[in-house]
């Protein structure tokens, strides 16, 4: 039995907030894939930044080395979130502003520290 994802959303649904972050989106696609694309509103890419930076964080503690800077950091976290959030499904996740918090933290640490422990082996070997 899987069980719903409860998504929570805390911008109005109506009215010039719902024109500013939930009808202005933008979608992302990697060679095709997911098919469709990876469709993200403006309050989905503020949670993504935020996402973002505890991924970082994380990223350093566990590799001692940081992915880089914020951009390259979302950018990991956009991509390790929309792999996660299309092929894992979580039991115990939740959804903001239909952005899957848990599965867009571990796809995001987990490309994360490959992409810095990738990068700091490469850049090692010089």
């Amino acid at each position: 039995m899987v069980l719903a994802i409860q998504n929570i959303n805390f911008i109005p649904s109506s009215g010039i907030l719902d024109q500013i972050f939930h009808q202005s989106w933008v979608t992302i696609s990697i060679l095709g894939f997911p098919k469709g694309g990876y469709k993200i509103t403006l309050i989905g890419l503020i949670i993504v930044l935020v996402i973002a930076l505890a991924a970082n964080a994380i990223t350093e503690k566990l590799t001692s080395r940081k992915v880089g800077g914020l951009f390259a950091a979302v950018v990991i976290t956009l991509i390790g979130s929309a792999i996660f959030q299309a092929y894992v499904l979580l039991p115990f996740d939740f959804s903001l502003e239909s952005i899957r918090i848990i599965a867009a933290l571990l796809g995001a640490v987990v490309i994360a520290v490959f992409y810095t422990l990738i990068k700091g082996s490469v850049s090692g070997k010089k």
